[in-house]
């Protein structure tokens, strides 16, 4: 049966559209039957009273006629003369249509009814006669005629009464019968409704169990996957229902994490071993950028201390000791800035009391030669920065920017802000350079030695190359200058000090 029922229905909505037309043809089916059974209880039960009632109307009718043919008789009024002719015409007409022909053969009933219509003829002709009398005055005509018309109705009414007791009898006899075929209609249609439910049962019992059965399965075979048993057997629908395809998809998405997870777990440890790897050679650049950035701190000192000492013996040689004294003491709190700063971050203040120093010592050895104006915005000067990143650009603008004009020459320093980078600026009006010498400085390429022995762009290369380290951005500096007009070397320092805390820890 299962093997038919899934031949003719392939999915579980045609499977229920198949149990609804069931349910409603077999409800139909009955309801027609009890239907058509109290149509026709119906039919018999007015068939019953219809003789009945017909002949008291038959009875009425020739109560009103004789009733106006009495008046009449009695008062000589042409209404009730009127009347009774009017009455005596459907009287007639329903005699004619009662009693005209037989309604059985040799039946005791119908015998009746035909005498009741040589009756009711003879009523109308004593009618007419007793009417006519009237007309002429015969009052012992008259009088005897509707005595006579008097009697016969008594007979009618008799033999009515008889034919109605006789139909009553009759239609007794028959409402036992229906009576009896009611009792059985009604055992009929109880036995009708019951079949008719335990069949609709039996096929909705079969049709739930036929589809719990995958579905049970499933929710088995998907309670051993949130186990963690990717092993289980696979879920088998015979059907070829919703049910089989879920269930097919099921088992493939089974089949398809099972080997999901294995690759995961290969990739896992594939990913793992590369991990380690990759943290080693982070902790191995790490330690290269740190290395990177102490060997770039360490090229300035040299420089610096060797200009430095060199115009230190110049002034000793010159003057005396008082002025040597103040030289000495800036160069030592140059030096002593320069050693404690290298392994840690400054605040850009401590970089501008820095220059403050180092323009006591250029002021000594350019005299009025050089002079130093400030821009600085007070706000900024907390801003953490890498050591020793404005000394270089100042030490490039006296020596390479105005270190060969004889006066007027001007170094300005300012600090501001711009949306959310901090600018330091260094600006000069020395001699200036070329587009080549500019655009060699901003990608950091290597100079060859000036006539004087620097080395031209240390300073700034020094720099920009500690700014990206310890800022990880490439675009930290912007250099304006043009042979003639002077050099403006600006510092971009970011807004976001995350990154500069990270990479001062890690120093």
């Amino acid at each position: 049966m299962g093997k038919f029922w899934n031949s003719m229905f392939n999915s579980i909505k045609s499977r229920f559209i198949a149990v609804f037309v069931l349910t409603m043809a077999l409800t139909s089916a009955a309801s027609i039957f009890v239907l058509g059974l109290s149509s026709n209880v119906i039919r018999k039960m007015d068939e019953m009273f219809a003789a009945n009632i017909e002949i008291e109307s038959f009875l009425s009718d020739m109560h009103n006629v004789n009733t106006h043919l009495t008046n009449y008789l009695v008062t000589s009024d042409s209404d009730s003369l009127l009347n009774y002719y009017r009455y005596k015409e459907i009287f007639s007409e329903k005699v004619q249509d009662m009693f005209s022909e037989l309604h059985g053969i040799y039946t005791q009933n119908d015998l009746i009814y035909k005498d009741i219509a040589y009756m009711a003829d003879s009523y109308f002709n004593e009618a007419e006669a007793a009417v006519k009398a009237r007309r002429t005055d015969n009052a012992d005509e008259y009088i005897a005629r509707y005595a006579e018309a008097n009697k016969i109705t008594g007979y009618i009414r008799t033999y009515a009464d008889r034919l109605s007791l006789n139909i009553l009898d009759r239609n007794t006899t028959q409402y036992l019968n229906i009576t009896e075929n009611l009792s059985k209609l009604h055992t009929a249609n109880l036995i009708l409704t019951i079949s008719a439910i335990l069949l609709n049962v039996l096929v909705i019992a079969y049709l739930t169990l036929d589809m719990t059965k995958p579905i049970i399965k499933l929710a088995h075979s998907a309670e051993e996957i949130s186990r963690g048993n990717f092993d289980a057997e696979d879920v088998e629908v015979f059907s070829q229902d919703e049910l089989s395809i879920m269930a097919n998809a099921f088992n493939t998405m089974k089949h398809s994490i099972r080997n999901y997870i294995r690759e995961l777990h290969n990739k896992a440890d594939t990913e793992a071993q590369l991990l380690e790897q990759q943290i080693e050679n982070l902790r191995i650049q790490q330690l290269l950028a740190d290395a990177e950035m102490k060997a770039l701190q360490m090229q300035i000192n040299p420089h610096f201390l060797f200009n430095t000492l060199n115009a230190g013996v110049q002034l000793a040689m010159m003057e005396g000791a008082d002025r040597t004294s103040t030289f000495l003491d800036s160069m030592a709190r140059i030096l002593r800035y320069n050693v404690k700063s290298l392994d840690r971050t400054v605040r850009i203040k401590d970089e501008i009391d820095t220059i403050r120093a180092y323009e006591d010592l250029f002021i000594v050895r350019f005299g009025g030669t050089i002079k130093f104006e400030y821009d600085i915005d007070q706000s900024l000067l907390d801003i953490n920065v890498p050591p020793l990143i404005i000394q270089p650009l100042v030490e490039n603008a006296t020596i390479h920017g105005i270190g060969n004009v004889e006066s007027g020459g001007v170094i300005r320093i300012s600090l501001d802000k711009t949306g959310d980078v901090v600018r330091i600026c260094v600006q000069d009006n020395g001699v200036g350079m070329s587009e080549e010498t500019r655009q060699k400085i901003l990608s950091c390429q290597s100079f060859e030695s000036d006539k004087s022995g620097h080395m031209t762009g240390i300073g700034i290369y020094n720099v920009v190359q500690r700014l990206r380290l310890f800022f990880n951005c490439e675009d930290v500096i912007d250099l304006e200058s043009a042979p003639g007009k002077g050099t403006k070397v600006v510092l971009k320092i970011p807004c976001d000090q995350e990154r500069s805390r990270v990479i001062c820890c890690i120093m």
